[in-house]
């Protein structure tokens, strides 16, 4: 019995046991250079936390010359990923904190780099979503917002992390759980921690959620009232949190993140920075800093993490594609093929010529136009779908050639995407190819 018992935690079942084993198997790697941890997110959030006691730590332990902390804010970590692979190829001496968000946010934000382009090194830690609302909010537990969202879905508004990640998931799979339509949650989202955390604390936001880290603080002070947490049952970290079943909601949900290095290094930079994350996981203050923190060590070696990218990618991205299309995308597009209609037509004179097709021809184009933008854009992308709306609508309007319509309303469209889904960062469907 104590053999196997042993066995048990020598493979990895005794976190405690296993991460002092993980820590004493491989050497410590000490780096020459100074090493570069990218956070890509605004300060305040989970990975920027993640990354600032990964620097602690390792430049406490004395593994590398020095640690300096990089933040690269947007789109889900997608922003900071594409700076990362291009900006650090090659590079031995740089990481990148990435988790389940960023896994989401390629998806939603149509990113054309993935954690495919870059090389894992190890997965560290997991945390469990709190719910939480000003102190002086009305809302007294997770029985009165459920209440309330079920009254009002659209008057209940979500503060949390980027578009797309851990916390909107989770809002959406409460939402789901109560019978709400998950497509009717009022998600507000934020670029960082810090940001969210005003907005609530301000009363901007009905309610928030993020991680517990997040929180810790403003829960402690008295300044946030914490309604529930998505851990399976509760926490040592946080004792009095009732969780999301226990208050009547059957959701469960952790948040995990790793990091990993650029594409490009080579085997002897890969494992030379995969034993300078496990030393470093293996260290007191890592974790004396997960327990403080309500973190849970799940750590991976680089190639296990690796399988588990590729089984998360597989795992959460149908479900983030699954969302419906939103009003953004066939809005955004009756507006760039409806002005782009009228331009023409005003550049014809301003005239319609009756003559040459009918008023009920003419409300068929438009009914055509307005369903591609509406069913469309999710089938075959935002930019085929409103180059046949503008089509559609110059012709309804009087313009009978079709080939130039279709190529200035293509190239407009392409325009349009670019603009919303790159500049302002909204997610429109792709192109098809």
């Amino acid at each position: 019995m104590i053999r196997r018992l042993l066995a048990a935690c020598a493979l990895g079942s005794c976190p405690a046991l296993a991460s002092t084993a993980r820590s004493q198997a491989i050497p410590q790697a000490q780096l020459r250079e100074p090493l570069t941890i990218m956070a890509p997110a605004a300060p305040g959030g989970g990975w920027d936390q993640t990354a600032r006691l990964m620097q602690q730590v390792i430049q406490g332990a004395a593994l590398a010359p020095s640690a300096q902390v990089v933040n690269a804010a947007g789109a889900a970590g997608t922003i900071g990923l594409a700076r990362f692979v291009t900006a650090e190829r090659g590079n031995g001496n740089a990481l990148l904190v990435t988790g389940l968000v960023m896994v989401s946010g390629i998806v939603t934000n149509h990113s054309p780099v993935t954690l495919a382009d870059v090389t894992p090194i190890a997965r560290l830690s997991g945390e469990f979503e709190v719910i939480v609302v000003p102190a002086a909010s009305p809302i007294r537990s997770l029985p009165d917002l459920v209440a309330e969202l079920r009254r009002n879905p659209r008057g209940v508004s979500w503060g949390g992390g980027s578009a797309g990640g851990t916390d909107e998931i989770l809002a959406r799979l409460i939402a789901d759980a109560v019978g709400v339509s998950r497509d009717s949650v009022n998600y507000v989202a934020y670029s960082g921690g810090g940001q969210a955390l005003a907005s609530i604390l301000g009363g901007h936001v009905t309610a928030g959620v993020s991680g517990l880290g997040e929180f810790a603080g403003q829960i402690e002070s008295g300044a946030l009232r914490a309604l529930a947490i998505s851990s399976p049952e509760r926490i040592a970290a946080a004792p009095t949190i009732p969780t999301l079943i226990e208050s009547g909601v059957d959701v469960s949900l952790m948040n995990w993140r790793g990091v990993v290095a650029p594409p490009g290094i080579t085997r002897a930079e890969r494992a030379r920075l995969e034993a300078l994350v496990a030393a470093m996981a293996g260290a007191p203050a890592w974790r004396e800093a997960l327990a403080r923190n309500g973190w849970t060590d799940l750590f991976l070696g680089a190639d296990a993490f690796g399988d588990f990218i590729r089984d998360e990618t597989r795992r959460i991205g149908p479900l983030v594609a699954q969302r419906k299309a939103s009003a953004v995308p066939w809005g955004v597009g009756i507006v760039v093929a409806g002005t782009l209609a009228l331009l023409l037509v005003g550049a014809r004179g301003g005239s319609l010529p009756a003559a040459s097709i009918g008023a009920r021809s003419r409300v068929t184009l438009l009914g055509i136009a307005l369903a591609a933008l509406v069913g469309l854009p999710g089938l075959i992308g935002f930019v085929p779908s409103a180059a046949v709306a503008f089509t559609c609508i110059a012709h309804a309007f009087g313009s009978t050639r079709v080939l130039r319509n279709g190529a200035i309303g293509t190239a407009f469209a392409v325009a349009a995407f670019l603009l919303f889904a790159k500049v302002l960062g909204i997610a429109l469907p792709p192109l098809p190819f």
